[in-house]
């Protein structure tokens, strides 16, 4: 699935270790999703979760851009919040 989004923030996460898991990061864009048709698009913001060779380059970049991503499927974490898994294909600067 193809989503065409703006980036509108940034959050940066980290979990210590436990003795059941590694101690992890994410690096997240907070998105709000421009596809067509507009009353199609998703009502609530959307995390998009960079990978490791995406950071460099989409964090502190990205922000106030259009995103488009293959959406391949959707985490959620125990509070319920979702993020998109995928890859960024194209980006381009907002329409002002």
């Amino acid at each position: 699935m193809r989503l065409k989004l703006l980036v509108q923030t940034q959050e940066f996460q980290n979990w210590p270790a436990t003795k059941d898991r590694a101690a992890s990061t994410s690096h997240n864009l907070v998105c709000v999703d421009m596809s067509q048709p507009a009353d199609a698009r998703m009502t609530e913001s959307i995390s998009y979760r960079l990978k490791d060779e995406e950071i460099p380059k989409y964090w502190d970049k990205a922000m106030d851009k259009i995103i488009e991503v293959n959406c391949r499927r959707i985490a959620h974490s125990k509070a319920g919040k979702a993020s998109l898994i995928g890859e960024i294909v194209e980006t381009q600067p907002a329409a002002k």
